[in-house]
């Protein structure tokens, strides 16, 4: 329940502090004094849009607070605080608002700052808010489904749909996202296969490339080294005297120094060992030249030239080395085997997913029993209503649409049509039902879902807007029959209303200093009576009793009925 709201520079308000109780509280007033700018405040709280235009002229900056006791909370706004990572204090949150006209906005719920959209869905959970203002639920058909859904024999039924389309959306979620890496793979595997076969097809040994660029070193130098080798010959074998003749002439004459000096036997050692060298080199060469044979075989070169240029290019293309290429080769092996289970792996998923969807459609049937056989009694209540509220001859029934496909709701859409004159075509609410008489229905609903109703608090904006007489007397009855479960507020200018309230407020104006500022103050009995006199019509003797006479009857009513005692939010 709401149990205090505090508004500073808001519109003409510019302060203001009211507390609340349980039960049934109206407000009253003369027209233009403010109490739907007293509503538009509580929006705030509730994460309706501000503009700068509500600041209050003058003001930098408005703002609104209010505090709620959520100590009977629901598990539901359990979960959402959870969410939102605020923790009540006292069972109780605070809930500020702040618009300003240069700095930025702010909106805290026990000091936890919070976004718009956050602040709305938290506000949705506390109030539900009818009248002239954008607030009305029952006008969106999204929440149809959730209205039907709260009633006692389908709430069980839903719980279990809602596990099972979770496990279908689950698989199915498994299913699109494994299609989508399957259709990857299959793409990529084109690019595998070919990359694979590109180098599997050269068949790459490490060390390769060295081995291959030594033989063609070889191969193209031949004729040079042929040349080399004939040269070296030659020249050994030059001249009258060969080389081997005139160093054995130098050793003999070294040989006869070194019997006359000791110091001329080391180079006698390296003639001898020179001259083994050039015995050895003149043969070397003579083999050489047989090994080399013809010149070298054209297409051998091309070949390998033609084969180093291949490996180059992989080299260049995949940016790495020879050994980088095998490994490359083998990692693509081993890609090209692990894309063969999949089709073994669909088939798994595809049966799974059936299996989900078939369990989810088996509890959506359930579901969409339960809801049909809810719904006779429900629309047949809430039209008996609508007679007592003015709808003579209308009429409320709630569609089943059926949908191809499972949705988080269930196998179909919900949404309630109405014919709220005889004769006229059954329509949906926002096609057919003004302000007014959406506030009144949804005042059928609400008693009719009294008792299991997940909102706590409930705020009527003028809903005896063209109503009257009997008809006035009725909705008040709703209305206190609803405020034994439920914090009902209501802006009434009737009477018949005001006088069946717990709580009695009145919203007014009074000039502050050059200006005028909206109060709000809440009534003892003798000034109850004093207002209700002046909703009569005047402040005459006749319309002071009369006033009298509705606030003890309607006293004596709520004492009869336990109205005092109820534990409502």
């Amino acid at each position: 329940m709401i149990r205090e709201i505090r508004i500073t520079n808001f519109a003409l308000i510019d302060e203001l502090s009211l507390e609340f109780d349980k039960g049934f509280s109206i407000f009253t007033g003369e027209t233009g004094a403010g109490k739907s700018i007293l509503i538009g405040a509580i929006s705030l709280l509730l994460g309706e849009r501000a503009s700068i235009e509500s600041i209050r002229s003058g003001a930098e900056e408005t703002e609104v607070s209010g505090i709620f006791d959520v100590h009977n909370m629901r598990p539901s706004l359990r979960v959402l605080l959870d969410e939102l990572s605020i923790e009540p204090l006292d069972d109780s949150l605070i809930i500020r608002r702040r618009i300003s006209r240069s700095d930025r906005n702010k909106i805290l719920v026990n000091q936890v700052p919070l976004p718009l959209a956050a602040l709305k869905k938290l506000g949705d959970s506390l109030v539900d808010l009818h009248g002239q203002h954008e607030h009305q639920s029952l006008l969106s058909e999204e929440t149809h489904a959730g209205v039907i859904d709260d009633l006692p024999a389908v709430r069980e039924v839903k719980e279990k749909y809602s596990s099972a389309y979770a496990t279908y959306a689950t698989a199915k979620a498994e299913a699109e996202s494994f299609e989508a890496k399957a259709a990857a793979l299959a793409e990529r595997r084109e690019i595998l296969e070919f990359q694979y076969k590109e180098l599997s097809d050269l068949s790459l040994r490490s060390g390769e490339e060295e081995e291959l660029t030594k033989e063609l070193n070889l191969l193209s130098s031949s004729a040079q080294r042929s040349a080399a080798a004939s040269d070296i010959m030659s020249l050994l074998a030059s001249s009258q005297d060969s080389i081997e003749k005139r160093i054995s002439t130098v050793r003999k004459k070294l040989e006869l120094l070194a019997k006359y000096d000791p110091a001329v036997e080391p180079w006698l050692s390296d003639v001898t060992n020179t001259l083994a060298v050039f015995t050895e080199l003149e043969t070397f060469c003579g083999s050489y030249l047989s090994s080399l044979g013809a010149s070298a075989d054209p297409a051998r070169i091309e070949r390998l030239n033609a084969r180093l240029a291949k490996i180059q290019r992989l080299k260049k293309k995949y940016a790495c080395t020879l050994d980088a290429l095998i490994v490359k080769r083998d990692t693509l092996k081993n890609d090209l085997a692990s894309i063969v289970n999949i089709d073994a792996d669909r088939t798994e998923i595809v049966k799974k997913t059936n299996a989900a969807l078939a369990a989810c459609k088996l509890s959506g049937n359930a579901l969409s029993a339960a809801r049909k056989k809810a719904c006779r009694d429900f629309d047949k209540k809430v039209s008996s209503l609508m007679e007592q509220l003015g709808f003579k001859g209308g009429s409320w029934q709630t569609e089943l649409l059926p949908h191809d496909d499972p949705l988080p709701s269930g196998l179909e859409e919900i949404r309630f049509i109405v014919q709220t004159n005889p004769g006229e075509p059954m329509l949906p609410l926002a096609m057919t039902a003004s302000g007014g008489e959406i506030s009144r229905l949804m005042l059928a609903i609400k008693t009719v879902m009294s008792e299991h109703d997940r909102i706590p608090v409930l705020i009527f904006d003028e809903i005896d807007t063209g109503i009257g007489g009997l008809l006035a007397g009725n909705v008040a009855i709703a209305l206190a029959e609803l405020a034994k479960t439920h914090q009902v507020l209501c802006i009434s200018h009737l009477h018949q209303i005001a006088s069946l309230a717990d709580h009695h407020y009145h919203v007014y104006k009074e000039p502050v200093k050059d200006r005028t500022a909206t109060r709000v103050k809440r009534l003892s009995e003798k000034e109850r009576v004093d207002e209700i006199a002046r909703m009569l019509g005047g402040d005459s003797i006749i319309a002071r009793r009369h006033a009298m006479e509705l606030l003890d009857k309607n006293s004596g009513k709520k004492a009869a009925s336990g109205t005092k005692d109820r534990g409502n939010p």
